[in-house]
């Protein structure tokens, strides 16, 4: 049966790093993604839910049972898990039969090689993991972990290991696993693709911090804070510096400062914000030089250094690589905190919107 997993003011230490303070909460049956590049913790973050090291503070809840706080710390077999590692963790002495008889006891034999048929692995039964290709084996490490009937099923970055040609296959297997079960999913990756595919709430985090939350689709086309547009958007997230009276000098200009908002504000960019324009006597704003041109739709596609920035920028009209380049904001400044961390546990959504990046469930 699926449950809700709640943490609460979670942190973990270890030499040069600290996790946290990380609240939130996810409901059952919920599709959750906590994303960040390499080093921000993730990982860490689900080795703490999987039992699999102890946090220093805070607690963890799966339904009604604590799992973890300051008292308690269940084994990862006592915490209705089921884990899916990044290489498969498979065990190389038994076939991919034996592997879910193993997972789950007393399994007839017939729902284990439905299992496998789902996966796409009723000839590779009988077959022990070095013979399966990295595909098939990331397959097998997730039936194993759903043949429990597991209430949380957690995955630590599932796709890293596979080919381009297997992943969307892998995407459609886990949704429609997890789809039929009902099973509260929650997935670490630092690939934006692999998380909107497979979740339909994030939490960012950066350097052990939880920075913002929030349904997928909102956190893509309306980040709070310019870590996540730079994350999840590929924006360019240009410094600025406050005068005197208050507003914010950026490299296009002074504009007014945004209410409410504190210090270490961004100029966030994307490519259709900034125009670039062949330089001429008179010019005023900024000038940097082209290091990339690509043709596309709306014009060509250039990557501009800025000082010590790289700024995305369309041209309606050739430009030589190398040359230098006027650019233009044709948009309303968008000024972002760098981080935004929320002051209070966040409960996501129990119906989020549908996320359109994600197939349909198969189920």
């Amino acid at each position: 049966m699926s449950q809700p997993v709640t943490v609460t003011d979670l942190t973990f230490r270890r030499p040069g790093f600290q996790l946290g303070p990380v609240s939130f909460r996810v409901p059952a049956g919920g599709r959750f993604a906590i994303v960040g590049p390499s080093g921000s913790g993730k990982s860490t973050l689900l080795r703490c839910l999987a039992g699999l090291e102890r946090q220093h503070g805070g607690s963890i809840r799966i339904g009604e049972q604590v799992a973890a706080d300051e008292r308690i710390h269940l084994s990862p077999d006592r915490r209705q898990l089921g884990l899916v590692f990044q290489d498969g963790a498979l065990w190389p002495h038994m076939t991919a039969l034996q592997h879910l008889q193993f997972a789950a006891p007393g399994l007839p034999k017939a729902e284990a090689l439905a299992l496998l048929q789902q996966a796409g692995l009723a000839e590779q039964a009988d077959k022990r993991p070095g013979a399966l290709s990295g595909g098939q084996a990331q397959r097998l490490g997730l039936v194993r972990a759903m043949a429990p009937k597991p209430a949380v099923l957690l995955l630590d970055e599932p796709l890293r290991s596979v080919d381009v040609h297997q992943r969307d296959a892998l995407v459609l297997l886990v949704r429609k696993l997890a789809d039929a079960s009902g099973t509260t999913t929650i997935l670490v990756t630092h690939d934006r693709d692999e998380a909107l595919a497979l979740a339909d709430e994030l939490v960012v985090l950066h350097e052990g911090q939880l920075v913002e939350q929030g349904p997928a689709l909102q956190l893509l086309q309306q980040p709070a804070c310019a870590f996540t547009a730079a994350f999840l958007q590929g924006a360019a997230c240009l410094p600025t510096t406050t005068a005197a009276d208050g507003s914010v000098a950026t490299p296009f200009g002074m504009f007014p400062r945004p209410r409410g908002e504190a210090a270490d504000l961004r100029l966030v960019l994307l490519a259709g914000d900034v125009r670039a324009e062949a330089t001429a006597h008179g010019q005023r704003g900024p000038r940097g030089r082209i290091l990339a041109a690509v043709p596309g739709e709306a014009g060509l596609k250039l990557r501009i250094a800025l000082g010590e920035q790289i700024v995305p920028a369309l041209a309606a009209t050739a430009l030589a690589i190398g040359s230098e380049a006027h650019l233009v904001l044709q948009t309303p400044p968008r000024l972002l905190p760098w981080q935004r961390r929320p002051t209070a546990t966040a409960t996501l959504s129990p119906n989020p919107t549908p996320n359109p990046n994600t197939p349909p469930n198969l189920a």
